[in-house]
């Protein structure tokens, strides 16, 4: 199964954060473990467009991170993968 996990842009006026997603990361290892293939996206540090993304990579489940001050951009996110891809979102993290 080929798996995209999301960290969707986190608009703040201060970036307060400095490391890569934990979450994100034990995910994609615990799926790689049982033979997903697993791409983490990230949209603070990415070059690459998220809807070229999914179109590129053709992921059979996407996975978005939210808290709670990034949740609204967590369901723009969604929306705009469902532009370019018929495929099961969801939505986890401690806004969930």
């Amino acid at each position: 199964m080929r798996v995209a996990l999301i960290n969707p842009r986190f608009r703040l006026p201060i970036d307060t954060r400095t490391s890569p997603h934990l979450g994100l990361a034990y995910l994609a290892a615990v799926s790689q473990q049982r033979g997903d293939e697993v791409r983490v996206y990230d949209a603070d540090v990415e070059d690459q467009p998220l809807r070229e993304f999914i179109a590129e990579f053709k992921p059979d489940l996407v996975g978005i991170t939210a808290n709670t001050p990034q949740v609204k951009q967590a369901w723009r996110t969604a929306a705009a993968i469902k532009q370019v891809a018929d495929v099961p979102i969801v939505l986890g993290g401690p806004h969930v």
